[in-house]
């Protein structure tokens, strides 16, 4: 019996320091993810919309360059986020900024992006804003969708 139950713990034992070492010990992998990550975030820039529209963009290069070097790097992963002015109530705004972002997607799969390279596209309204004006040029700013790496807001 006694012999019994010491296995049944070291096989614990054993367990516990396994994913202990696949936590601690750093994998080359994540440096390279890293790396993925800051090139999308210097190479890939925000797409802006012209008020209340969400099928449009403000400067259509800008898209087309996106869908450039995300097409030529199929192991980017990226995160898509749209966001609307403070104009309009919440409702409104969340779903004007989650149509840019699907806008967007749709854009970039048509473009040629993988469409697996994509984790998700949602809209955040006018959360997070990158400005706290109330002129013209602090709404447009407002008015993005921004391309991602997973997990940076």
């Amino acid at each position: 019996m006694h012999n019994l139950v010491s296995r049944r713990y070291s096989w614990a034992i054993g367990l516990v320091l396994l994913t202990a070492l696949m936590v601690l010990l750093p994998s080359s992998n994540a440096f390279a993810q890293d790396d993925a990550n800051k090139a999308i975030a210097d190479n890939v820039k925000e797409v802006y919309f012209p008020f209340n529209i969400y099928n449009r963009v403000v400067d259509a290069g800008s898209l087309q360059s996106d869908v450039e070097y995300l097409r030529q790097h199929p192991d980017a992963r990226l995160w898509i986020q749209g966001y609307a002015d403070i104009r309009g109530d919440i409702f409104y705004n969340l779903v004007l900024s989650y149509r840019r972002a699907q806008f967007v997607k749709e854009q970039l799969v048509k473009g040629g992006v993988n469409e697996s390279q994509i984790g998700f596209a949602t809209g955040w309204g006018k959360l997070y804003p990158v400005c706290q004006g109330d002129d013209d040029s602090c709404y447009q700013k407002q008015r993005r969708v921004d391309i991602v790496p997973p997990d940076h807001m």
